[in-house]
């Protein structure tokens, strides 16, 4: 496998998600992506072409710079573990 470097400098993650997306539209000077937990990522050139996407489409809401894997409760994951003796 080879890796190759993409022309992109800036990934902001869709708050609003994919129904944020859809309601934007065609979305121009970016990539849609999607992550590991299937969240949708834009892809820019540069921070010009974030801030052009969120002042001609308000709809696709906040874009943020960075996104935390989605939480388990602690008290969920341990009652999954736990059987009758």
């Amino acid at each position: 496998t080879t890796l190759e470097p993409l022309p992109y400098q800036v990934a902001r993650w869709v708050s609003g998600g994919w129904d944020a997306v859809e309601a934007a539209g065609r979305i121009f000077n970016a990539v849609v992506v999607k992550d590991n937990y299937d969240r949708p990522v834009l892809l820019f050139k540069n921070t010009w072409n974030v801030d052009q996407l969120v002042a001609d489409s308000p709809e696709i809401g906040e874009l943020l710079p960075f996104a935390l894997p989605p939480t388990t409760s602690i008290d969920n994951r341990s009652k999954k573990g736990r059987g009758k003796k």
